[in-house]
């Protein structure tokens, strides 16, 4: 790849082939370079750290999770799809809640993605500051059972009780308890 090839996207796409062949832990700048045929120095122009491309890539799955939400007539339908696509894509991600909890995000990237989850809830007809809560209490239960699920308990966990199951019902719950009609 050359340099002048190189971009966010690009770089977000070889740390996720690399996380998922390897793990957090063997996450480095110097094994994305070479996944992308660069010399280390190149990333630095668009990822200073190895915290950043942390962020980077946190990033760049939640933006992907988001492209794959169908158009929604209701809030509820949105949220539940939401929370779908986050559990799909950190059930496919090797160490997906170390990296959720250890990402330290930039204000601007935060604020980013909260106009992002919340816009399409206030267009369903719900007030921007429950509809952060609402999202935010999604993103809080997919990551925990992710974290459950991909945890040091996990065969124990999976031989209590169908991980996949639980935790469609959990959300169903939580919207559920969520919805102010009665």
């Amino acid at each position: 790849m050359t340099e002048r090839k190189l971009t966010r996207t690009a770089i977000a796409a070889a740390a996720l082939d690399v996380l998922n062949e390897q793990g957090l832990d063997q996450l480095s700048l110097r094994k994305v370079a070479a996944r992308l045929d660069v010399k280390a120095p190149s990333l630095y122009w668009h990822v200073a750290d190895k915290n950043m491309l942390l962020a980077l890539l946190a990033e760049s799955i939640f933006a992907d999770c988001l492209s794959k939400i169908p158009a929604c007539a209701d809030w509820r339908d949105w949220l539940r799809a939401f929370g779908k696509a986050l559990w799909q894509a950190q059930n496919a991600t090797r160490d997906a809640g170390r990296l959720i909890l250890g990402a330290g995000q930039p204000v601007e990237v935060l604020k980013a993605m909260q106009d992002a989850t919340s816009a399409p809830l206030v267009a369903l007809g719900l007030e921007p500051e429950r509809a952060m809560m609402m999202q935010a209490s999604v993103q809080a239960l997919v990551t925990g059972w992710t974290t459950f699920a991909q945890g040091p308990n996990t065969a124990y966990l999976q031989s209590q009780l169908p991980i996949d199951a639980a935790f469609a019902e959990g959300l169903d719950a939580l919207i559920h308890g969520l919805d102010p009609a009665p």
